[in-house]
């Protein structure tokens, strides 16, 4: 049984149960690791390799697992670009967890920020500034209040500095999506000690 394990750990085989049964979940590679395994199964070319990834189930707090896998050769080439990844989680241990590739990712809430944190805290504590929005795409998370989640990249102009980037993940009001394309100039504010702490104030701009 222990040489079995050992064998089975060396090719990374994947768990088909759990890819059957687990909790669909959100997922984001934060690393990959590849272990110089190769794997041939008939024609095809699979590479073992362990990955970090960011975990959020719907409306919880998210977390890193990390799973040991076999991947076929053209999907981890694809995962650079995929963003976000279709995630099984173990009911019953939510650290273990397995890659489904074949699945989209599911679209999950995320939980309400602490108080004192999150847009309320940009828009109460920050100082006005004005962006230009350069791209923008929805990337699978929801607000707790229900809005997509879309990551915008920005180029923040401050009242009183130099204008520069940003990237950030913001709610985006479905009565905003008029106003949303690139070169699309927005009122907003931002918190001074936290140049990518951005807030959009969708709100003081009319939206027919």
């Amino acid at each position: 049984m222990a040489l079995f394990k050992k064998l089975k750990d060396a090719i990374g085989s994947t768990d088909g149960e759990l890819l059957a049964s687990g909790i669909p979940a959100w997922g984001a590679i934060q690393g990959v690791q590849l272990n110089g395994t190769q794997v041939t199964i008939g024609v095809d070319q699979y590479r073992v390799c362990t990955f970090t990834v960011e975990v959020r189930l719907d409306g919880e707090t998210p977390y890193r697992a990390t799973v040991r896998q076999r991947v076929h050769e053209l999907a981890l080439a694809r995962l650079d670009t995929a963003g976000a990844v279709c995630v099984k989680v173990d009911p019953s241990d939510r650290s273990r967890i397995a890659l489904d590739l074949d699945s989209p990712p599911p679209v999950v809430r995320v939980p309400a920020p602490a108080p004192g944190t999150g847009r309320a805290a940009i828009v109460e504590r920050g100082t006005d500034c004005e962006v230009v929005i350069v791209g923008h795409q929805p990337i699978g998370l929801r607000s707790h209040e229900g809005d997509d989640i879309h990551g915008f990249v920005l180029t923040v102009v401050p009242s009183d500095g130099a204008p520069y980037q940003a990237q950030v993940g913001l709610p985006l009001p479905p009565a905003a999506l008029p106003l949303v394309f690139p070169g699309s100039r927005l009122p907003a504010r931002v918190l001074p000690e936290e140049p990518g702490s951005v807030a959009i104030l969708w709100e003081s701009v009319a939206v027919a």
